[in-house]
């Protein structure tokens, strides 16, 4: 037996235990290699990665040392009796071996291979050889198994109503904080609409980087169902909210290795939404040559996965296909887009119309979940008399109102279009890239304010749009990338 210690290494979410190398009660080394090691105590036990250590001042001979994450997943209290041992076999490996080789698994073998995962029982070899041949080769019954595996193991929420709401985008658009517009409008006609959004992995912001501009967005589960049975609805951040011990273990091989799979995605979004108690979902898939889907056949193609998923699982999907080939709104960037938002909400005469126009369609499909007769006129109806502007606020007081909101940053570089004619195309990952560069999205007052869209005239030297930043090395970085594209591409008038 050990003595439990903590040791204030942060390891992220990886589970990892330290022992010295002279530990007096078992020879530590030999706890070396590839497989994990189970720190058992009290009834409870962690599966851990194993380093050996050679200086007392951080571990003691006698004490078995866990990082922060594996410490509270454990639960004892520093000085506890713990033991070690190897992590036993994982069960389910024969079924994750037969699923490389490319046999089909049942729900049940599926459901064995998550829980094995999910106990840190795999190395991330194995983990990775599963995921590798899951990107491509899962079928429908299987992708839906895996969903339902995936969302058992997370933290659920229910809701005593009917039906409640989300509308989902795929993303890959900068500017489109359309979600930020849609929920207002929805809490507004009285449906009930928990919204986790992601923050920005590649983009400039997510949904969760544009509302934490105006409100908390990292708020518990009895913080969030506090917030909807108050006022209907909540825009807050996924991560602390819905997020799965399994999300941890995939992102860690599929982020690196840059794996990208519909059928991936499709398993690890809706098993949020049925872990959140969604029962109706309205899915946005952007087409364009930039954005995540580039073609109408793999947009339909992902529509169907969504809806034949979905019904697995027993929820209500439909899915709209739209323009993905330019940004939608003017602003790019968490202050920049949630001011376009507000703008939209306050019928401002310099709101973006796309943005309102694609807010009010998508608010629509979703209010047709309800019966509603005319959707798209109750929509534009709560939105023109103020309702949804008044419930946008309701929503940022009941998630904590940001006291002093951020504006756009005041260090700015004006890009121009070096030739004049018609704006033929605009680069939505180059636009992103000048964003991220100007400091977006840990900067909340950086990104881009767009003067043209697509199909708007152009003369030689007239701004095509605003690089706005709040340190000098940003800005002349992003101004320094932009001078090499623009993400303009001007045709002769």
């Amino acid at each position: 037996m050990l003595r439990l210690a903590r040791l204030a290494i942060d390891t992220w979410r990886e589970p990892v235990a330290y022992l010295h190398r002279r530990c007096p009660e078992c020879n530590a080394e030999s706890f070396l290699g590839p497989r994990k090691v189970e720190v058992s105590g009290g009834g409870r036990s962690v599966t851990c990665a194993l380093n050996v250590v050679d200086d007392a001042a951080l571990v003691a001979p006698d004490a078995l040392a866990l990082s922060p994450h594996a410490f509270d997943l454990l639960g004892l209290a520093e000085g506890e009796a713990v033991s070690i041992r190897r992590a036993p076999e994982p069960a389910s490996r024969p079924a994750l071996r037969a699923r490389i080789a490319g046999r089909r698994l049942s729900a049940a073998e599926i459901d064995a291979v998550v829980e094995d995962m999910v106990a840190g029982r795999y190395a991330a070899r194995e983990t990775a050889g599963f995921l590798v041949a899951a990107a491509q080769t899962l079928d429908d019954d299987e992708v839906i198994a895996f969903t339902r595996a995936r969302a058992e193991r997370s933290a659920k929420v229910s809701w005593p109503r009917e039906i409640v709401v989300d509308k989902h985008s795929m993303g890959g658009i900068p500017g489109t904080r359309v979600t930020m517009v849609v929920i207002p409008i929805v809490v507004a006609h009285g449906l009930t609409i928990p919204k986790a959004a992601s923050r920005a992995i590649t983009s400039p912001a997510g949904t969760a980087d544009a509302m934490e501009v105006l409100a908390r967005v990292d708020l518990d589960a009895g913080e969030v169902r506090r917030a909807v049975d108050e006022v209907g609805g909540c825009i807050v951040w996924n991560g602390k909210l819905s997020h799965s011990p399994i999300d941890d273990v995939m992102n860690a091989v599929t982020r690196p290795l840059g794996i990208v799979s519909d059928r991936l995605s499709v398993s690890s979004i809706l098993s949020k939404k049925a872990a959140l108690g969604v029962t109706h979902i309205v899915f946005d898939i952007p087409v364009g040559p930039t954005a995540k889907v580039a073609s109408r056949a793999e947009a339909e193609e992902l529509a169907r996965l969504f809806v034949v998923t979905a019904e697995g699982l027993g929820i209500d999907v439909r899915c709209e296909i739209t323009d993905g080939t330019q940004p939608i709104g003017r602003g790019v960037g968490p202050a920049l887009e949630a001011r376009d938002v507000m703008k939209v909400l306050a019928n401002d005469a310099d709101a973006p119309s796309d943005l309102r126009d694609k807010a009010l369609m998508l608010a629509a499909r979703v209010l047709d979940f309800d019966g509603v007769a005319e959707p798209r006129e109750r929509a534009e109806t709560l939105l023109r008399s103020g309702a949804a502007a008044k419930a946008m606020e309701r929503l940022i007081d009941a998630q904590g109102r940001n006291p002093a909101p951020p504006g756009p940053g005041a260090l700015t570089r004006e890009v121009a279009a070096a030739r004049g004619g018609t704006v033929a195309s605009i680069d939505c990952y180059r636009i992103s890239g000048i964003a991220r560069r100007a400091g977006a999205p840990m900067e909340k007052s950086a990104g881009l304010d767009l003067f043209k869209q697509r199909g708007d005239a152009v003369e030689a030297g007239e701004p095509l749009y605003r690089i706005h930043a709040a340190e000098q090395a940003d800005l002349a970085e992003a101004a320094g990338y932009a001078e090499r594209d623009s993400g303009f591409e001007i045709a002769a008038g």
